[in-house]
């Protein structure tokens, strides 16, 4: 036991601030995202990530990169926090007092971290539906005591000689089948309870280790693991399925669906408690992987963030915290900002790496930066769209609707920092144009900080008001382009598409009319 156990601490001690190795099968972001499902049902008017900006952003894969896999609260909660980034101060800094104190404090974190990896991940448990038991079962409870006083009846009627042996015989049999039968119906339910009480347990050693700063942060959850003493008392249920004399007999006497009914029907009593160790544990968990992912990023901060309603946002050395070898940039969103550039020039990653830098510092308290201040911003994107076949719509209706919601959050007048990437694409240009910058326009009288890239250079002299002008650009070389990702001010001047066009081969005559012809276009405004 002993040797085991060192190993364990080992391994995690070895895996700190190392990039996650975390299996993941079909379905497990389901299971991942449960916590965060059984909330957003029941606080319907809480601002979360909405589902367009968690695609756009690739939000799944930025879990997975920080994501240790722990445990089961670990997984759930983290992924909680990063739908739902912090927008009041006493909410950030208990964030960021966790997180400080994993890396601070590296005995106490890995004796943490051994409790959590022994609680481990589970993928059979439903662990929300014990929060809230869509049955009680306290008729099933009353059933399996009768049955089971029917068995010792007949049992001792039998040794009496008033009824046949056969009698007990037969209640022994059906017995054994009615167990079989529901623990069939309630495998997941029972799975479930089992990892609720090995969470009471997991939260009792984590007192146990009497440390004083981390004391200070869980006295709400210690009060709540009192609450529920009696599942300490009761322990969890007994395996399924042995074979042996032993299960054979508790089959017959129903002993295990008799606990499994009590502990329900306490659990259910004591929900907002469940919830809470739950929680906790969970916090735990994402802290020690958000101390983790710091420790293996090269670039990172510790975000200086506003909660008293200024929403200005200036980064520096801002990268992508998925990017392997990432070019460095700064932001300064004083005004709304309006990106220009060749395609493939970093126009759209830069939107990307601006929106992550916010969400990371609000919700994990971390910026990948070498310097970060902003305000406490709702996060919205219009960006990764796709047609909706299922649905019918069209690729531009589907924009509608995904810009619509960002002009709406926007009237709200709440913080609001935004990214659209090539406004309304899907239709025809002129209309496009015309469209784009009125829409432009309203978020920025809204007063939202938006992120705009685009193509159309027309949109630069349509919104120059309001926008502050930014691109991207290219160096054309011997048969090839390349880029240096590097954001500098002013709308572009140079474009690559039809570069693009000589370089695969087409005839230079043709190049050469469509160069003349976008030239006199950017010189007089007017296509000839």
């Amino acid at each position: 036991m002993f040797g085991r156990e060192r190993k364990r601490r080992r391994r995690l001690e070895a895996g700190f601030g190392k990039k996650p190795d975390v299996w993941y099968t079909d379905g497990d972001m389901d299971r991942v995202r449960a916590w965060y499902d059984w909330r957003r049902e029941r606080e319907p008017d809480m601002y979360s990530v909405d589902e367009v900006t968690w695609h756009d952003l690739d939000m799944d894969r930025v879990f997975r990169r920080i994501d240790p896999g722990l445990s089961t609260p670990g997984q759930q909660v983290l992924y909680d926090m990063l739908r739902h980034p912090a927008l009041d101060r006493e909410e950030y800094e208990r964030r960021a007092r966790l997180i400080a104190l994993m890396e601070k404090e590296p005995r106490l974190r890995l004796d943490v971290q051994t409790i959590l990896d022994r609680l481990g991940r589970t993928r059979r448990a439903d662990l929300c539906t014990s929060f809230a038991p869509e049955e009680r079962g306290r008729g099933r409870l009353a059933l399996y005591l009768g049955m089971l006083a029917v068995f010792f009846g007949a049992a001792a009627l039998a040794l009496a000689g008033a009824v046949n042996a056969a009698v007990p015989a037969l209640v022994f049999t059906a017995n054994v089948l009615v167990r079989d039968q529901v623990l069939r119906r309630v495998r997941r339910e029972f799975d479930s309870l089992n990892y609720c009480v090995a969470e009471v347990f997991a939260l009792r050693r984590v007192r146990k280790l009497r440390a004083p700063a981390l004391d200070r942060e869980l006295g709400e959850a210690y009060g709540a693991l009192d609450q529920l003493r009696f599942a300490l008392r009761t322990g969890g249920l007994s395996g399924m399925d042995r074979g042996d004399v032993g299960d054979l007999l508790a089959s017959a006497l129903l002993l295990d669906l008799i606990v499994f009914e009590f502990l329900k029907n306490r659990l259910w009593t004591r929900q907002r408690e469940l919830r809470t160790v739950f929680r906790t544990l969970g916090e735990l968990d994402a802290a020690i992987a958000a101390a983790s992912w710091r420790r293996s990023m090269d670039v990172w901060c510790e975000p200086e963030l506003a909660f008293d309603g200024a929403d200005g946002l200036t980064a520096r050395g801002m990268v992508h915290p998925l990017l392997e070898d990432p070019v460095p940039n700064d932001l300064d969103l004083g005004r709304p900002m309006l990106l220009t550039g060749s395609n493939a020039s970093g126009k759209s990653t830069y939107l990307r790496t601006a929106l992550l830098c916010a969400l990371l510092s609000q919700s994990l308290c971390t910026a990948p930066a070498e310097g970060y201040r902003g305000g406490a911003f709702y996060i919205y994107s219009s960006m990764a769209l796709a047609d909706d076949l299922l649905a019918g719509e069209s690729y531009y209706v589907t924009e509608i609707r995904s810009v619509r919601r960002i002009l709406e959050a926007a009237e709200t007048r709440r913080p609001i920092l935004c990214a659209v990437d090539e406004v309304l694409r899907g239709t025809n240009t002129a209309e496009r144009i015309a469209a784009a910058s009125v829409i432009l326009q309203a978020l920025a009288d809204a007063g939202a900080k938006c992120l705009a890239a685009t193509h159309d250079l027309e949109l630069c002299s349509l919104t120059g008001d309001s926008y502050d002008m930014y691109h991207f650009t290219e160096t054309v070389g011997e048969g090839e382009m390349t880029f240096d990702y590097r954001l500098r001010p002013g709308p572009a001047r140079t474009r690559n598409a039809i570069r693009l066009l000589e370089l695969m081969g087409f005839d230079p005559a043709l190049t050469a009319k469509a160069h003349a012809r976008a030239a006199r276009f950017l010189d007089t405004g007017v296509w000839e």
